[in-house]
């Protein structure tokens, strides 16, 4: 270096300034370009490191909801078993004197039991409306059914609690957004009779709770009016209570035309092409299908 500048006859001092004076600000400017750098890595882990704590978070809530899900289900068809087993647990016992042919008294004794209890349940509440006088309908209701469970109390009582309870356990469960498809699998598992005497049954003081489950989950989508005592009586409850709207019935028949139908449906929004041969009414395997005439 001493000879390069003793070369160009240049001054040590001044030549150690210009030096200086030259690559200090590029190492001052590669010092901050690297800083930048290391910024610019930081915040690109740190964006990945947030990614994938949120990932974890959203993973360890599904697994939260997964088990929640598992356990609501779990309970809710152990509950359905053991509702069932209650059904079949109710028995009722009749006997009546006769006379034989000689003149000899017996007795003829029969047994109902399970959910062909409930059609006599329903005959022995119609009996007493139609018996009850009273100023007003809901007091005709609640003398009605006052007298009915006054005799049918133990054999009732036990069903209706516990079917309240499935209910209520459903509608109050955390974490289960659509609750329509449990109870619609207990809905299935009600006999029309049983529908039939939970609607008259809400309608007096002691289940008048049961009114929100009923307008909520639809529990009268399958009940037909013509088993009600009288089909005014619909108008007691609203109209989500009986399903409604309902989905119009299909007009095409056979459902083999359904079924055409279905599938050009399905293959229209996925974009496809489903060839058909109009000339058999659709039918691809060249055998005709009836018509609506």
């Amino acid at each position: 270096m001493a000879i390069v500048i003793a070369a160009v006859g240049v001054d040590a001092g001044q030549f150690g300034d210009f030096f200086g004076g030259t690559l200090n600000p590029l190492l001052t400017f590669l010092t901050f370009m690297g800083l930048l750098v290391t910024i610019v890595l930081q915040q690109a882990e740190l964006r990945e490191t947030r990614a994938e704590l949120i990932r974890s978070a959203d993973a360890l809530e599904n697994q939260i909801k997964a088990t929640d899900r598992q356990n609501f289900e779990s309970t809710f068809f152990q509950m359905l078993t053991l509702h069932n087993t209650i059904v079949n647990s109710i028995d009722l016992h009749y006997s009546r004197r006769m006379s034989s042919e000689d003149g000899e008294i017996i007795r003829q004794s029969r047994e109902t039991k399970g959910r062909d209890c409930f059609s006599q349940f329903f005959d022995n509440f119609k009996k007493d409306y139609e018996s009850t006088v009273a100023p007003s309908e809901k007091e005709r209701f609640q003398g009605a059914y006052d007298k009915f469970w006054s005799y049918r109390q133990q054999d009732l009582a036990h069903y209706y609690r516990y079917l309240y309870n499935v209910l209520r356990f459903v509608h109050e469960s955390k974490g289960i957004e659509d609750k329509l498809p449990y109870v619609k699998l207990l809905r299935a598992q009600l006999s029309d009779f049983e529908l039939v005497m939970l609607f008259y049954t809400a309608l007096n003081r002691h289940g008048i709770n049961y009114w929100i489950y009923i307008h909520e989950y639809q529990m009268f989508d399958n009940l037909q009016e013509s088993m009600l005592i009288d089909p005014s009586h619909v108008a007691l409850y609203s109209e989500r209570s009986f399903g409604m709207p309902k989905r119009p019935p299909p007009v095409d028949w056979p459902p083999a035309i359904l079924a055409v139908q279905h599938e050009a449906e399905k293959n229209a929004e996925a974009g496809e092409f489903l060839p058909v041969d109009r000339q058999n009414n659709g039918n691809r395997d060249g055998h005709r299908l009836p018509s609506n005439n």
